[in-house]
């Protein structure tokens, strides 16, 4: 695998051979601090009626050898409830992507005037059950960070570097390699955050080495529809981890365990015990 993916946000469309496992990453919340800053002053007394308080990142791991049945599940799902699995979006006929805020608002796609909408989310719980995946999530309370550290760590950074950490030493414990994929947001947001990975991982930090994150061989960003295959795929990995994500978002966020969190639970890196190993809260 060539090193052009550190120069430029690219986009991959293939799993190569010599890549053992990929984690795809979502988030959840804002990384805005000045927004926490001023509501502080507003309601110091009062924490509670803080808004925006949760960020949250999730890392979705999937081995080689495990993605083919993944895929074939998932797609099983969607040519279940559209005719061959797809929707016509404004921008014309095309693969059915699951996006968790769509099927929590019933938009699109998921509207049930269109689908058996209490049976899809049946199906859909039993896919994510049966998923072969390791998560690891991340997830900072905005209003304590600022409250404690006169110079706060970027929320965003933070966060990351948790979850690369953790991928990076299972990888090496078990002798693999592994890339990163993230959903493409636009030009800027993409070279920053690209910008940021490849310092970490050719530079470390303070707990870890540069060599001991050289496992990863990549960083990628996709959108949700495949250009190559013009809208008729989607990357399974990353719809997968945004529907992964918000359960765990909305846990920490309220601390209330619906059946989408149980479902997500059992696969926390060190489940049943996955606080500070697959579920790490900051500060």
């Amino acid at each position: 695998m060539s090193g052009e993916w550190k120069r430029r946000p690219t986009l991959i469309d293939s799993w190569e051979d010599s890549i053992d496992s990929v984690m795809s990453l979502d988030e959840n919340g804002t990384t805005d601090l000045a927004g926490i800053r001023k509501q502080i002053m507003k309601n110091f007394m009062n924490p509670s009626a803080i808004t925006d308080r949760w960020f949250t990142i999730t890392g979705v791991v999937i081995d080689r050898s495990d993605f083919p049945a993944f895929r074939d599940s998932i797609l099983a799902v969607k040519h279940a409830h559209w005719n061959d699995g797809k929707f016509g979006y404004k921008q014309g006929m095309k693969r059915v992507v699951f996006h968790s805020s769509e099927i929590r608002k019933r938009v699109g796609p998921f509207n049930p005037k269109m689908i058996n909408y209490g049976q899809f989310m049946l199906d859909l719980s039993d896919m994510i059950a049966a998923a072969p995946v390791t998560v690891y999530s991340a997830s900072i309370d905005k209003y304590r960070h600022v409250i404690q550290y006169a110079y706060p760590y970027h929320v965003y950074t933070l966060c990351l570097e948790f979850i690369v950490e953790r991928y990076c030493r299972e990888l090496r414990a078990n002798g693999k390699t592994g890339m990163l994929l993230l959903e493409s947001r636009g030009k800027k947001e993409d070279a920053e955050i690209l910008k940021f990975l490849v310092d970490f991982l050719d530079r470390g930090n303070r707990y870890y080495r540069p060599e001991q994150l050289s496992c990863i061989k990549g960083v990628y960003f996709n959108p949700k529809w495949s250009s190559l295959h013009n809208g008729q795929a989607s990357f399974i990995t990353l719809e997968l981890t945004d529907l992964i994500s918000y359960p765990i978002h909305k846990f920490v966020r309220s601390n209330t365990r619906d059946k989408a969190y149980e479902i997500v639970e059992t696969k926390l890196f060190n489940y049943p015990f996955p606080s500070g190993y697959g579920l790490k809260t900051f500060p």
